[in-house]
């Protein structure tokens, strides 16, 4: 079985580069594998269609059974057709659904949303992705499927003493619906040590400094310097208020971490009944889920570290595999 990967351009950010390299890299043991990183990331239609030129030249030069679009380029999917068939992974459709309707959201949704439907098949990292897929795409249920993503096998587990005086809390993103803000407030008179990842805003800044936060600040780490940071803390903080999956959530699990998270689709799917569940919109069941996570963690650690079994790599590889034999029977 010969398979292109397609992944966006390198200036978009390497967040589904991130997690479809190791899935690439593990897909080599069943297939012969190459790769495509588009030449432009911008969206005017003299970008698209240079894109669009590159993905049409790749697939002519050389013979595959396999093209898949990692992630976010779906308006390629028209210009695929040939011999092969065409798998595309959707993350998640918020560029979409968390606007309302606009010239623009028009536009994003011919091109992004109803290209779908020229896929062969179409795999949803999520349960909720799937979903919104389904109801906003008009697929067939049979072109559609949910294949998690895998926790890297850099995430291992390490041994750590809980402090339970003063945790420290690993939170990772700043973006508005990683929900720092509200993270700030709930823990205004909760003992701990905040170490953020991400640029912050300055209403962020503002907040740290009014409830005289406890803080760190870091961004731009490498993906080793990512692990140290999970190795070196006590919770894994992440009520987000959307996600397409909720990478954080099974990260810190496989090191061996408390998590709290949202009580929300996807994260609820993707935490099982390893993770402490809160309401990220009140504050003070944030709290509550700190008080917790101090006096349940070790239950939380090992519950966590059965849960993210279902999400190691090598298994969510082979049902890929077994999606594109299907595919090409």
């Amino acid at each position: 079985m010969r398979i292109l990967y397609i992944y966006r351009n390198r200036t978009l950010g390497f967040s589904i580069a991130k997690v479809f390299k190791p899935i690439e890299n593990e897909m080599r043991k069943y297939a012969e594998i190459n790769s495509l990183y588009l030449p432009t990331a911008g969206a005017k239609p003299w970008h698209l269609w240079k894109n669009i030129r590159a993905t049409r030249r790749a697939v002519t030069e050389k013979t595959y059974d396999i093209v898949h679009i990692t992630g976010s380029e779906y308006y390629l999917t028209p210009f695929l057709k040939g011999r092969f068939k065409v798998v595309v992974t959707v993350h998640d459709l918020g560029f979409f659904t968390n606007f309302s309707l606009t010239p623009r959201t028009f536009i994003l949704y011919l091109l992004w949303i109803k290209t779908l439907k020229f896929a062969d098949h179409v795999t949803c990292i999520s349960e909720k992705t799937m979903y919104e897929v389904l109801r906003v795409a008009k697929l067939a249920p049979s072109m559609v499927s949910t294949i998690h993503n895998p926790v890297d096998n850099i995430f291992r587990y390490s041994e750590h003493k809980f402090d339970v005086s003063y945790p420290i809390v690993l939170h990772i993103g700043t973006k508005h619906n990683k929900n720092l803000n509200n993270t700030i407030v709930a823990l205004k008179n909760f003992p701990h040590k905040l170490r953020i990842i991400g640029r912050l805003t300055t209403e962020q800044q503002t907040l740290l400094d009014t409830y005289h936060t406890d803080y760190s600040n870091v961004y731009n780490l490498t993906d080793e310097e990512i692990v140290h940071e999970y190795e070196q803390c006590d919770i894994v903080n992440f009520p987000s208020l959307y996600e397409g999956f909720g990478m954080p959530i099974i990260e810190g699990q496989a090191i061996g971490r408390v998590i709290v998270t949202s009580d929300l689709s996807p994260m609820r799917e993707i935490a099982g009944d390893a993770a402490i569940l809160v309401d990220p919109h009140d504050c003070t069941s944030i709290l509550q889920g700190y008080k917790r996570a101090v006096q349940e963690h070790s239950s939380y650690v090992k519950k966590g570290l059965e849960n993210v079994k279902r999400f190691c790599l090598e298994n969510i590889v082979r049902e890929y595999f077994s999606t594109y034999k299907k595919l090409l029977l």
